[in-house]
């Protein structure tokens, strides 16, 4: 009876263990995937300032950059006049950059630009989507933001329509990533995996900025029109391939529509351009922008398609990774995925390893006891098993 009160009680100490374990599990799990996916893609809190702006200024006070992008110290800006400037201090809504030197982007860029490079456009495909498919244009729409139906996809809609005229493939996909929020780039992962399985030549995530109209007023030929900025996500394997087709493409807007790009943003985060080397996030214009202002700027954008494509002909075209990883799938090489994972299964097993042994001592008060009631628990509970191995 004695022997058999013992058991009974080492069985339900074992089980309330192994409760114990089931229930972290699942939260080391969650955790280690977490991190995994943060470390390769950067996108950690990229939430954005839908109805206010971030004012940048240089250490003399003069303003050099407004958006409602996120915006981080060591973050760096390619301004108009191609002026580089790293962000040193943030508070709030305010932001100190300091100067750091001129990008020499004509001379460097302007006489490739003008080389046409020998290709067929209509064998070349260009994809288009929208992580945030609410943004619309207030002027125009009545408010800054209609979820399910952003007019950010009509604008869209007039980049495809002019890059068909001039005989390109075009891939817009409209899936929405609503609601607009911190995971909207998550979900649109899964949109650029889609993408990629046609491997176009560039990807193009159109966005709408949230800023004061006059930093993004343009004109072309007396009608208005908007400027455009380019985000370069500063998190990814990527990062100088990406930084450089950006370049490119001001090189090119500044060839032939001066002023059309109004600056380089090179940001924290990876905004999904670790699957593709050329993939550039676009802001067309601010919310306080007409939409006819911000289509009328995507054709000019289109304008310029062939110039920086011929241009950046000799990097290697954006191609799906070979196993199509998942959208929280790691795109990093064999031996880094097998060693990161293989770090995190004994992390976990020495976490259980560990609960198991603390729970244990708590429950007995010692080390003997701990160890006497581990042995009799696989001594009645697997000695059946071993018994009839044993026959």
């Amino acid at each position: 009876m004695e022997h058999y009160i013992k058991k009974s009680s080492t069985h339900f100490e074992v089980i309330i263990i192994v409760k114990h374990i089931f229930m972290i599990c699942p939260l080391l799990l969650l955790t280690l995937f977490s991190i995994n996916y943060t470390k390769v893609t950067g996108e950690e809190t990229l939430s954005e300032l839908t109805n206010n702006f971030i004012t940048v200024t240089d250490t003399t006070g003069n303003v050099i950059l407004q958006t409602g992008i996120s915006v981080h110290i060591q973050d760096e800006f390619i301004d108009e006049q191609n002026h580089v400037y790293i962000i040193t201090e943030l508070q709030g809504t305010s932001a100190i950059a300091e100067y750091v030197r001129e990008e020499a982007l004509n001379s460097e860029l302007m006489e490739t630009i003008s080389v046409q490079a020998s290709f067929q456009q209509e064998q070349q495909l260009v994809g288009v989507y929208h992580t945030h498919t609410d943004e619309s244009y207030i002027p125009s729409d009545g408010k800054s933001s209609k979820r399910g139906n952003g007019s950010i996809l009509l604008v869209g809609e007039a980049f495809t329509r002019r890059l068909a005229e001039l005989g390109y493939q075009t891939d817009h996909d409209k899936t929405l990533h609503d609601p607009h929020d911190a995971n909207a780039y998550h979900r649109s992962r899964r949109t650029v995996m889609k993408l990629l399985q046609k491997q176009p030549t560039a990807l193009f995530d159109l966005h709408r900025d949230s800023a004061p109209a006059q930093v993004y007023n343009y004109q072309i030929d007396g009608q208005p029109a908007t400027k455009l900025l380019l985000v370069v996500g500063r998190q990814n394997q990527y990062k100088n391939t990406t930084l450089n087709f950006a370049k490119t493409i001001k090189a090119a807007a500044d060839a032939k529509y001066k002023g059309l790009i109004r600056g380089i943003f090179i940001a924290k985060g990876g905004y999904n351009q670790d699957l593709a080397p050329r993939s550039i996030l676009v802001e067309m214009g601010t919310q306080y922008n007409s939409r006819e202002a911000a289509e009328r700027s995507a054709a000019l954008f289109a304008d310029l398609v062939p110039n920086f494509l011929a241009a950046s002909s000799a990097a290697p075209s954006p191609k799906a990774p070979v196993n199509q990883p998942s959208p929280t799938q790691e795109v990093v090489s064999e031996d880094d995925t097998d060693a990161g994972w293989s770090y995190d299964l004994l992390l976990i097993t020495g976490s259980i390893i560990l609960a198991t042994g603390a729970f244990l001592f708590l429950s007995t008060g010692n080390l003997k006891e701990a160890k006497k009631k581990l042995r009799n628990f696989f001594k009645f509970e697997f000695g059946d098993i071993f018994q009839r191995k044993k026959k």
